[in-house]
């Protein structure tokens, strides 16, 4: 096989479909096909089973794909050596997070010193963002409270805190902090599974033994319309309060709603030049949770 075939190999395998192996590797799908279909027919063998409702590797493909998958790696460290002499003055840095609060100081850090390489940046749950950053759909992530993944490298950021907000009707809005039992009988709004934001919620509960049914809902705007109309109480880190007419925000007493967040990536992927200089422009850690 070529170095082209192994590519296009290595993008279905990945994948899990010619159309988006075709869009990662900007070509066209029959063009992915065509290089699968010559290395199937030289060496008279399946590496893809076609079915109706998708692709999967046949036994060969896994073996195939257990040697070459590391081949992309190999081909990225060489592009970023060979990269290194021109001082980061091209590329992309993909950035995936939950939310732009903490994001945006350090962007504009990078880009005021490397205003030629370019930012991509992508928003989803914790989940979301941190199965893009295993799969190397993005470069850096920022997460809270990643620091057991072996395969990820993390540099604390900030802790922050968790706070409530509920509609100004909401006999609550009278206060400016309340204990976790006298929210107890509110609805709980949150997100969707994969929200670190839920996660802190569920786990506070179970630490207190309460089983509670929750609110979902799959946006933080969707979320602030439904408080708005009374209908709940929904949370959020501190340091993403914003003024919203008919919202009053409270802090909650005696929990334990924090969490850290930190800067991610895979670790082999560290010494990558345009990954080294994002952590480089990374401040001192800062905690928040304590005001």
């Amino acid at each position: 096989m070529n170095f082209t075939q192994i590519r296009s190999f290595n993008a279905v395998a990945e994948l899990g479909s010619f159309t988006a192996a075709a869009k990662k590797l900007n070509v066209s799908q029959s063009a992915i096909s065509e290089q699968i279909r010559e290395a199937e027919s030289r060496f008279k063998i399946k590496l893809f089973l076609r079915k109706a409702n998708g692709i999967s590797l046949t036994e060969y493909g896994k073996k195939l794909f257990d040697i070459t998958s590391g081949i992309n790696d190999i081909h990225e460290q060489a592009i970023n050596l060979l990269g290194s002499a021109k001082n980061l003055t091209s590329g992309t840095l993909r950035i995936g997070t939950v939310a732009p609060v903490h994001l945006m100081s350090l962007v504009k850090r990078f880009s005021s010193k490397y205003p030629k390489v370019n930012l991509s940046i992508l928003f989803g749950n914790s989940e979301i963002t941190l199965n893009k950053l295993k799969k190397k759909e993005i470069d850096i992530g920022i997460l809270a409270d990643i620091s057991d993944e072996d395969e990820i490298y993390s540099k604390p950021l900030v802790r922050d805190k968790l706070i409530g907000f509920v509609s100004k009707k909401n006999k609550l809005a009278k206060k400016n902090s309340v204990n976790f039992s006298e929210i107890i009988n509110e609805t709980f709004i949150v997100r969707e599974k994969g929200s670190k934001t839920r996660a802190l919620v569920e786990k506070e509960l179970f630490h207190l033994g309460v089983k509670k049914k929750l609110f979902e809902i799959g946006s933080r705007e969707g979320i602030y319309e439904a408080v708005k109309e009374n209908l709940g109480i929904g949370f959020v880190y501190s340091s993403e309060k914003v003024d919203i007419p008919n919202i009053k925000f409270i802090n909650i007493k005696n929990t334990k709603f924090y969490a850290t967040e930190y800067v991610c990536c895979l670790k082999k992927r560290y010494d990558f030049n345009v990954i080294k200089a994002f952590y480089d422009i990374i401040p001192k850690f800062t905690d928040l949770s304590k005001s």
